[in-house]
This record gives C-alpha cells, structure tokens and sequence, in this order.
C-alpha cells in the first residue's frame, strides 16, 4: 500500500512538472513571438508581422476596430513606405515591457499583455523643418489574445490603448 502511494504520489508530481515545463516552453514562445512583432515593427516589414498573425486577426485601436487583416496591414505598410520616403534612415527602437502571459483552457489560448515603448532616432542630417514634423508615438498599453495553431503560437487579436494621451489631461 505505501509503495502505491509513493507511485501515485511521484506520478502526480512527474505530471504536473511537465505541464509546468511545457507551459514555460511557451512563455518563452509567446516572448519570442512579442520579441520578432517589435522587429517587424522596427524594420517597417507589415508582411513578416503578418506572418505572426491568424488572417481572421481583429484590430482595436486609434484607428478603431479593424477586422479585415490584409486591408489594415497593406494600409500600415503603405503609411510605413510614405514616411520612410519623406524621411530615410530613421532608425526605430521597440520595448515591449512588463510582460504579463497567461493561459487558458487547455493552454492553447494566452493573453499577454504589456507597455509598448516606441522611440525613433532621426538622422542627424535632417533639416529642422523636417525634424519639427516628425513625432514618436506615444506608449501604449497593448493586450494579444494569441492561440496555438498545429503547435504554432499566432496573434488573434490585439488591442491598444494610448498609455498617455496629452490631450486628456486634466
């Protein structure tokens, strides 16, 4: 009888170290995922963000709610192209801080949730007039609901929400 125990009883343990393994597998997935996001972002690539994402992906943001995906990221990449042209050689830099994951359901559904930092260096050749143009996004506070997918992690939603909006100070 006590051999039984101790059997259950390192059963139990074996198995819930293993779901405790595979789920920090895919913490470190999903911050990976977050981590090549920013990249694409910072290269101005909306094709290899794309990537990342379901193509049913929902959009909620500044520009309101955008369901159909390949609209907004041909949209987003038309914008990228325009501002590159009007201004070459900005280099971006993007912090996606305090980053909170967590699963759900059987582990295939997680929601990460984070401060995203975006800060542009200019060149420093740039005229003045153009400079004075130029402004770096304000922090956001962005929430992914992302779903595993034949084993792969992939965006289905994201939403953002302006961290500090100078205009609604009081």
């Amino acid at each position: 009888m006590k051999s039984f125990a101790l059997l259950s009883t390192a059963l139990i343990i074996c198995g819930s170290s293993q779901f405790s393994m595979s789920q920090e597998a895919d913490r470190m997935a999903i911050n990976e995922l977050i981590n090549k996001y920013a990249a694409a972002e910072d290269d101005g690539n909306m094709t290899s963000q794309a990537e990342l994402m379901m193509p049913d992906r929902v959009y909620i943001g500044g520009a309101g709610r955008i369901t159909d995906q390949d609209k907004n990221m041909q949209l987003q990449q038309v914008i990228i192209d325009v501002n590159k042209k009007a201004i070459p050689d900005v280099w971006w830099f993007t912090d996606a801080r305090d980053r909170l994951i967590r699963f759900y359901g059987d582990g295939s559904v997680a929601v990460a949730s984070f401060y995203w930092y975006r800060t542009a260096v200019l060149p420093t050749d740039l005229p003045a007039d153009k400079a004075n143009l130029f402004e770096s996004p304000p922090p956001v506070v962005m929430t992914q609901v992302i779903v595993k997918v034949d084993g792969e992690w992939k965006i289905s939603h994201t939403h953002r929400s302006v961290l500090d909006d100078p205009n609604n100070q009081p």
